[in-house]
C-alpha cells in the first residue's frame, strides 16, 4: 500500500514538473501573478532587471558612493589617468602587509599630460572643509630641501586660512611639520587643528591632514568632500576612496574632475529623463488615443491628423528645432524639464495610433456595452474599463521607449544643446571625447559611452523579458 501510494506521489509530482514547465497553472492565478512567473523564466529579462537596479540606485546614492562631488576639481590634474591601485604596503622596517593605496601624482608635461609619481619626502596639506562647494587646499611641495618644502607649505595654508604668519596657529602648525620631517616613518598623516572659524553664523573646528610621503591610502567611509545629500542633510563621509584626495578611480577630465564622481551622478539626469519621458509619453498618448479611439469622428480624424504631421518630421531633426528655438540662458533645471517636454512631445503620436487601434477594437465589447447600460458615463468608462485593458501593451512598449529617450538626451547634451556646465550628463560628458587627439592621449573619456551602452542593452533586455511574460503566445 505504502509502495502505490509512493508511486502515485511520485506521478503527480511528475505531472507538477510538466505542467510548471509548459506554463499550465496548477492553481487559480491572478494575471499579474502569471505575468510574474513567466518572467521570471525570461534569464535575459531578469539580467536587465538586475542591471537597472543597480545602475539606478548607483545614481540615487551617487553623493555617497562618489569619491569626490560632482563639481570638485583640481585644475592641476587636468586628463590624470586612472588611478593604478598597489594593494601591498612596505613599511620603514620591510615588512608587508594588505594596505591599499594610490601614489600621488603630478603633471610634468602639460601639452601631453603626462605625470610622475612624487618622491617620497613630499609633504603636502589639505584642508577638510566644512562647507558644500568651498575650494579646499590641496598643498604638494617636493623640492628636495626640506626648508623650502616647509616655507611652501606654510604659505599656502597661510593664505587658504587668511591667518598672520606669526599666529599661535602657524607657529604650532611649523613645530609639528618639522616634528613629522624627523619621524623615521615614511608615510606620516597627521590630523592637525587649524582651530575654530565662525562658519555659518557658529563657531567650527577646522582641520587639515599633514602628510609625509607620496601614497594615498585607500578605505571605506573616509571623510572627504563635504556634500548635502539629496537635500536632506549633509556629511563629508564617501564610502570608498582616501582622505588625502588624489585618487582618480577611472581618471579625470579636461578641468581635473573625477570621471566616476561625475559618472554617478550624471546617472541622474540621463536614467531619470528616460523614465519621466517615458512616462509623460504614457499619458499623453494614452489619453489622446483613447479619447480618439472611443469617440471616432471630427475628433478622431484631427487628432490623428495632428500626430501624424508630429510623426512626418525626422525626429532627431524636430528635436534639435525646439531645443534651439529656446533661449540659451535657461538654468540646468529648466534645461532638464525642457528635455523632457521636448521628448515627449515627440514621442506620443506613436503610442497614441496603437492605443486608438485597442480601443475601437475595445469599445464594442460586450462588458463595455454593459457598462453603457447600467448608464456610466462616458469618461468613466474611458478611464475604468477601455485605458486598464491597453495598459499590458502600454507597458511593454514603455519599456521599449526608455533607451531612445536616454539616447535623446545624450545626443543633445553631446551637441551642446542639453544639459550644461557644471552640471553633469553622460552625454556632456561625451562631449569631451569629439577630438580624435584628445581621446588617443585620454581614452577613459568615452567611458560614459559605455555606460550609455549597457543601460540601453538592460532596458532593452527588461522590455523583451516584460513583452514575453505578458504575450501568451510567447515561449516563455
Amino acid at each position: 500500500m505504502d509502495k502505490k501510494v509512493m508511486e502515485n506521489t511520485v506521478d503527480r509530482q511528475r505531472e507538477i514538473e510538466i505542467e510548471t514547465r509548459e506554463g499550465i497553472a496548477t492553481k487559480s492565478e491572478s494575471l499579474w501573478t502569471v505575468y510574474r512567473r513567466r518572467f521570471k523564466k525570461h534569464t535575459l529579462g531578469k539580467i536587465g532587471l538586475i542591471i537597472l537596479i543597480i545602475i539606478y540606485g548607483s545614481a540615487l546614492f551617487a553623493d555617497i558612493l562618489s569619491p569626490y562631488t560632482m563639481t570638485w576639481r583640481d585644475k592641476y590634474k587636468s586628463f590624470h589617468p586612472p588611478a593604478e591601485i598597489e594593494w601591498l604596503y612596505n613599511d620603514a622596517d620591510g615588512n608587508r602587509s594588505f594596505r591599499p593605496f594610490v601614489y600621488e601624482k603630478v603633471i610634468t608635461n602639460i601639452a601631453f599630460k603626462t605625470y610622475k609619481i612624487v618622491p617620497s619626502y613630499t609633504i603636502r596639506a589639505i584642508s577638510q572643509e566644512a562647507l558644500v562647494a568651498k575650494r579646499e587646499l590641496r598643498s604638494i611641495s617636493y623640492d628636495s630641501d626640506f626648508e623650502v618644502r616647509l616655507k611652501t607649505t606654510l604659505d599656502n595654508v597661510r593664505k587658504h586660512y587668511r591667518v598672520e604668519a606669526e599666529s599661535e596657529v602657524m607657529i604650532r602648525l611649523e613645530e609639528t611639520l618639522r616634528q613629522m620631517e624627523a619621524n623615521p616613518e615614511k608615510d606620516v598623516n597627521i590630523e592637525f587643528s587649524m582651530g575654530e572659524f565662525l562658519i555659518d553664523d557658529k563657531m567650527q573646528e577646522l582641520t587639515l591632514h599633514l602628510v609625509k610621503g607620496n601614497k594615498n591610502f585607500l578605505g571605506f567611509f573616509n571623510r572627504g568632500i563635504p556634500y548635502s545629500f539629496l537635500g536632506l542633510f549633509k556629511t563629508n563621509r564617501h564610502f570608498f576612496g582616501s582622505t588625502t584626495g588624489g585618487v582618480y578611480f577611472w581618471g579625470a577630465d579636461q578641468h581635473g574632475r573625477d570621471i566616476l564622481s561625475r559618472m554617478l551622478h550624471g546617472g541622474r539626469i540621463s536614467l531619470t529623463v528616460g523614465i519621466v519621458g517615458a512616462m509623460l509619453v504614457f499619458l499623453i498618448g494614452l489619453s489622446i488615443g483613447g479619447i480618439a479611439g472611443y469617440f471616432g469622428g471630427k475628433i478622431d480624424v484631427i487628432l490623428m491628423r495632428f500626430g501624424e504631421i508630429v510623426m512626418a518630421f525626422p525626429s532627431i531633426y524636430l528635436l534639435f528645432a525646439l531645443r534651439a528655438s529656446f533661449p540659451s540662458s535657461l538654468t540646468s533645471s529648466q534645461v532638464y524639464m525642457l528635455i523632457i517636454i521636448i521628448l515627449s512631445f515627440i514621442g506620443w503620436a506613436g503610442l497614441a495610433r496603437i492605443i486608438r487601434g485597442l480601443v475601437l477594437s475595445l469599445k464594442n465589447e460586450d462588458f463595455v456595452l454593459s457598462a453603457r447600460t447600467m448608464g456610466l458615463s462616458q469618461w468613466k468608462i474611458i478611464r475604468r474599463h477601455i485605458l486598464p485593458n491597453t495598459f499590458s501593451f502600454v507597458i511593454i512598449q514603455v519599456t521599449l521607449t526608455v533607451p531612445g529617450y536616454i539616447l535623446g538626451e545624450s545626443a543633445l547634451s553631446l551637441l551642446g544643446l542639453g544639459i550644461m556646465e557644471p552640471q553633469s550628463s553622460w552625454g556632456l560628458m561625451l562631449a569631451a571625447a569629439k577630438n580624435y587627439g584628445t581621446v588617443q592621449n585620454a581614452p577613459w573619456l568615452l567611458v560614459p559611452g559605455f555606460a550609455i551602452f549597457i543601460a540601453i542593452m538592460a532596458w532593452n533586455f527588461f522590455g523583451d523579458g516584460i513583452r514575453d511574460a505578458v504575450d501568451p503566445k510567447s515561449k516563455h
